[in-house]
């Protein structure tokens, strides 16, 4: 970085050998966060981490931030500084810069986050290079950050579940966990053809992967990795697991698919860079649209997922 906050604008040097990557997310209090349910810390933290997650599913490292705030009127500058403050501590992890923004007035809490990134040309991934026969693997269970939204939305009784599971689930929720190692270390395999993050859930995200590859997706419901916090919620809720799941977001998870052959020993390898294992949802096929396989039968995914736009 050059230049940094103080002036009009911020002044970045690119690497000659690197493509630049930049994506912006906006998140808005009522539609992606209440402020009831969540401290300005933890605003300030998911704001910024959706954005760097989609620099991960890129197979990219991000760079530096810029942040655009409109404040309503009942925030006060100890919650300006709280939200400032849950970047930073996110940014300071991953040795991202928040290089400046912007301070509007408007009725309710918005913060868009723009993050700049950079990736090697050969690691780039997109969602479009999936092939017929591509094992589908996500870099986590699925589930926990919805379970986490269900018990502070009151959709689930806290004191029916084990105190430790909602603990991993409440926190999950106010602070998700974009996985920029993971992505480029994926990034860096060339048996990986195509990747994206979860912030929609898989339910959503899932076909989109499917469509831009020109290919359909099945879904394996026995194999599907479920967090435990998501089926103990689930069951208290006395809804089906699987559904709870699929139509989760912000778990923050990328989604990728690789060469079969190369299948277990990506995984593997994963495993002993990262720490934790890629786990297998199910695979790419000819033809098109999203099918779940559940006790030797296929039916259609039959449901949907996050949508800001859905009312």
């Amino acid at each position: 970085m050059r230049v940094g906050i103080g002036d009009d604008a911020a002044v970045w040097t690119p690497r000659k050998s690197q493509l630049q990557l930049i994506t912006v997310d906006e998140v808005t209090e009522g539609v992606d966060f209440r402020r009831a349910t969540t401290s300005p810390e933890d605003a300030g933290w998911r704001a910024l981490a959706v954005s760097l997650s989609d620099i991960a599913a890129m197979g990219g490292r991000p760079i530096l931030a810029v942040v655009s705030l409109t404040i309503p009127s009942d925030l006060g500058e100890r919650d300006i500084h709280g939200l400032y403050r849950g970047m930073k501590e996110l940014a300071a992890r991953y040795d991202v810069q928040i290089a400046g923004g912007d301070l509007s007035r408007g009725n309710v809490l918005s913060l868009g986050v723009t993050v700049v990134g950079e990736v090697r040309r050969s690691n780039l991934k997109r969602r479009g290079g999936g092939a017929p026969g591509d094992v589908l693997a996500v870099t986590g269970p699925l589930g926990l950050n919805r379970a986490g939204l269900a018990i502070l939305e009151g959709e689930v009784d806290p004191a029916a579940l084990d105190p430790r599971l909602v603990e991993r689930a409440v926190g999950a929720y106010r602070r998700p966990q974009p996985r920029v190692e993971a992505g480029r270390f994926l990034g860096g395999s060339a048996y990986v053809t195509a990747m994206m993050d979860l912030s929609d859930g898989l339910a959503a995200d899932l076909p989109r992967l499917a469509a831009a590859s020109g290919v359909a997706a099945v879904v394996d419901a026995q194999t599907l990795p479920i967090d435990p916090a998501c089926r103990a919620v689930a069951e208290a809720m006395g809804v089906s697991p699987l559904r709870l799941a699929l139509e989760g977001g912000d778990d923050l998870e990328l989604l990728c698919a690789i060469r079969a052959r190369s299948a277990a020993y990506v995984a593997g390898r994963a495993e002993k860079r990262l720490g934790r294992p890629l786990l297998r949802v199910g695979r790419l096929e000819a033809g098109a649209g999203v099918t779940v396989c559940q006790d030797g039968e296929r039916r259609p995914l039959g449901v949907t997922g996050w949508d800001a736009l859905r009312r």
